[in-house]
């Protein structure tokens, strides 16, 4: 496939050392960025309705329309979950927010 040669760079290390082309070197870095494209290219193809949504506190109250305190209280007994994002930040699945709402109004 490629000219490249093998050499060792340190005949007591038995590390083997491989010489390419310019052409041969762009090649592969060249078939490395197709293939990332590709998998963006597949990415971009989800729509949007099956990507989830997530919101961060601010937004998840808002949505539910509940107090600051009333939405601590709810994570504390565990009746609404998060997704840590970091260190320190947690969103919050709107589908999942959608199926509390809807077990909360039967």
């Amino acid at each position: 496939m490629f000219n490249s040669k093998l050499a060792y760079s340190d005949e007591n290390a038995k590390k083997p050392a491989v010489f390419l082309t310019v052409e041969e070197l762009m090649s592969i870095f060249g078939s490395m960025i197709e293939a990332k494209l590709d998998g963006l290219k597949i990415m971009s193809q989800i729509p949007p309705s099956a990507q989830e949504v997530r919101l961060n506190f601010n937004q998840a109250v808002d949505f539910l329309q509940i107090s600051k305190p009333t939405f601590v209280k709810l994570r504390k007994e565990g009746k609404i979950k998060g997704v840590r994002v970091g260190e320190r930040r947690i969103l919050f699945n709107r589908s999942e927010l959608e199926s509390y709402l809807q077990s909360n109004h039967e």
